[in-house]
Formats: structure tokens, sequence, C-alpha cells
């Protein structure tokens, strides 16, 4: 059985619009695979891992402004605080 959610019922609202939309589908299918119940077909934490840095990267870069060799980071950088 699949399980339908809108993006609303699963980000939390303190967040607002601090990440980009890719970043977050990404994180979220990375969770439900982690929720699988089969373990075999869980993925191992190495792999959780290096999605995450993958994921963090992508949205950093999607979101650093570079000017005044100053880097400014918005948006995605949001994701990954807490």
């Amino acid at each position: 059985m699949e399980a339908h959610f809108s993006s609303n019922e699963l980000i939390d609202p303190r967040l607002g619009s601090n990440f980009t939309s890719e970043g977050m589908k990404e994180l979220v299918g990375l969770a439900f695979q982690c929720l699988n119940p089969s373990s075999r077909r869980r993925p191992r934490m190495r792999l959780v891992a290096t999605e995450l840095d993958r994921i963090l990267e992508t949205e950093m870069s999607m979101t650093t402004f570079m000017g005044d060799g100053t880097a400014i980071v918005t948006l995605g950088s949001q994701l990954f605080t807490s």
C-alpha cells in the first residue's frame, strides 16, 4: 500500500521556503527508503550518509551566491540546520 502526503504534511512549517523543492523531494524520498519494513530493502547507513552529503552539497550549490569574495548562503542551507 502506497501512502500519499502533501508537502505541507511532511515539511516543518518553521522551514518556510528555505529549501529547494528538489532537495526536499530527495530528502523525503531517502527518508521513505529508510522506513521500508524490510531491513534488506533499507539503505545502509553509509549510503544514507553519502546521499545526505550529496543533497546538502546540491542545496548549497543551488543557493550560494558569491559577491565581493564572500559566500552568502540562503534558501536550501536551512534544510540541514536544526
